[in-house]
């Protein structure tokens, strides 16, 4: 699972006292996350409750590419190279599918459930902008078909909202357009069932959590990293969470 957050830093006029316009004294850099598990470490508590009980992280602030190579030496000394599965699960940021076409070739990858119903949503508001009833009409029958095997008639619907529009004597809402566009570039990552069938989780709340867990660490009030105190510091959280801790300080 990948994402990224972002973290406020100190911009390169932020001990500038002076009161001019167009100062930089803050900046914000986005942090890349990813979180590396076997399937098999994956479960339920008695309530229902999705759990892992090991996981592995990696977080970097930096380019795509560099965050990539890092995210695959983590899962190859995790046990990439034994798998007989690879998953990728994401929302639908452009950089995190081009690491994976460029650092897990292989994998299935799987579009975050709740982000896609949040982009068939926005459809269903842009068709009927001023009537949530009939929005939720059009998108709940959809919504069912996607999570249960019958993705390629919601793509059809998709492809097919041009004429559906000229039988309404109106056009094609822009934003309607937009996520239909959207549907199509991930028309690969939404096999819902499938995915399941294979025991692959279809949402990323792990890597939600994740997000969620760093920015209370590095996100507090009144936080305003330099870029190298928030690597150095990162690093550190790192190591802990992946049980590196002691060979870290090892003297070997």
């Amino acid at each position: 699972m990948m994402d990224g957050w972002l973290a406020r830093q100190r911009g390169k006029d932020w001990a500038d006292q002076s009161l001019g316009q167009g100062l930089e004294r803050v900046v914000w850099r986005e942090i890349k996350g990813a979180v590396v598990y076997r399937l098999e470490q994956a479960g339920q508590t008695a309530g229902g409750r999705g759990v892992i009980t090991q996981k592995h992280v990696v977080a970097w602030q930096g380019e795509p590419q560099e965050f990539g190579h890092r995210v695959q030496a983590e899962a190859r000394r995790r046990g990439l190279a034994s798998a007989q599965d690879v998953f990728v699960v994401a929302d639908g940021s452009v950089w995190i599918w081009k690491v994976q076409q460029d650092r897990f070739r292989q994998a299935k990858g799987v579009l975050d459930f709740y982000h896609a119903s949040e982009h068939l949503w926005a459809v269903a508001r842009s068709l009927h902008p001023t009537d949530e009833a009939a929005a939720r009409a059009w998108v709940e029958p959809l919504l069912s078909q996607l999570r249960h095997g019958q993705e390629s008639g919601v793509l059809q619907t998709l492809e097919d909202l041009p004429a559906w529009c000229a039988s309404q004597h109106r056009a094609v809402p822009p934003e309607a357009q937009k996520e239909s566009d959207y549907f199509q570039n991930h028309r690969a990552h939404v096999h819902y069932e499938a995915m399941a069938a294979l025991g692959c989780p279809i949402g990323s709340g792990a890597m939600e959590s994740f997000c969620s867990q760093l920015q209370g660490r590095f996100k507090r009030c009144g936080q305003f990293w330099s870029p190298e105190g928030l690597s150095d510091l990162l690093a550190l959280e790192i190591a802990r969470r992946n049980f590196d801790w002691d060979a870290l300080w090892s003297q070997n």
